[in-house]
């Protein structure tokens, strides 16, 4: 705990990132991560091996864009800066690593953006100044920026998180549940509708098991039906006794390496409109 505490003292992140509590997230990440490396391994390896792949299909190497780098635990800074003539790595927050990586390889370039476009809008909602826009609109974190490459890198579940505890029940519950579903699927349209190709590595459900057997499941996309991924795994995130002794936390993890094609190939809603 005194690690954690003295970690977040000397890397305070913007305003933003404070207000959302991202830069404590970033140290709770990487504690979790100093404790269960062993069990990660294979998911970080996983999502980073997909990236590349993905990554040696685009059609050009000006620029790559990397939304929800974090820490790069997840992302192959190395192996995109050897393809692409710049990396644009975009999150909230860029912890001590993420600098780290940026300073060694002289074509990375860190961006701070809320990649929603929404944290000032939903602080003035839960203040009862203004109605949570509903519909989402698109994000445009990086505008005029035109990759040959985009990754969204585990990020798309953890886009409605940082506003539970803002709007909290200051905003009635249908109006919440439709600002949170609408964040990632306005996620998934834009990188959709970005040029170049697109991946994307994120959770769909997260669960509780012990023994091989399934106690909790847990819809992590808001309830945003994604089409049938080019890869899927588990990643156990919090094995025993990371949590509890009595159960097992994994996450199920999708991959897709031309995600554009798959989510504007996919069956519409019932209702005929897009998700």
């Amino acid at each position: 705990m005194l690690r954690e505490l003295f970690a977040l003292w000397r890397d305070r992140g913007s305003a933003v990132a404070r207000r959302l509590g991202q830069d404590r997230e970033a140290v709770s990440i990487d504690a979790r991560h100093r404790r269960c490396r062993a069990a990660w391994a294979s998911h970080l390896e996983a999502t980073k091996a997909l990236v590349l792949e993905a990554a040696d299909a685009a059609p050009g190497h000006g620029t790559a864009l990397v939304l929800g780098s974090g820490a790069c635990l997840d992302v192959p800074v190395a192996g995109l800066a050897a393809r692409f003539g710049e990396v644009v790595l975009v999150d909230a927050h860029h912890p001590r690593p993420a600098r780290r990586l940026a300073r060694e390889h002289p074509n990375v370039r860190l961006l701070t953006a809320d990649v929603t476009g929404l944290a000032e809008t939903a602080r003035q909602a839960a203040k009862g100044r203004r109605p949570l826009p509903l519909p989402v609109p698109p994000p445009d974190p990086v505008p005029g920026l035109r990759p040959d490459f985009t990754a969204s890198v585990n990020l798309a579940s953890q886009l409605p998180i940082p506003f539970y505890g803002l709007l909290g029940r200051k905003i009635p519950e249908q109006d919440r549940q439709a600002f949170y579903r609408g964040l990632v699927a306005a996620h998934c349209d834009w990188l959709a509708g970005l040029p170049g190709r697109v991946c994307l590595v994120c959770d769909t459900a997260w669960e509780r098991v012990t023994a091989g057997a399934l106690l909790e499941s847990r819809d992590a996309l808001e309830g945003v039906p994604l089409p049938p991924p080019d890869r899927a795994w588990i990643w156990p995130i919090a094995p025993s006794p990371e949590e509890s002794h009595a159960y097992d936390r994994q996450n199920r993890v999708a991959g897709f390496l031309d995600f554009a094609a798959a989510w504007n190939g996919r069956p519409l809603e019932k209702t005929g409109a897009a998700v």
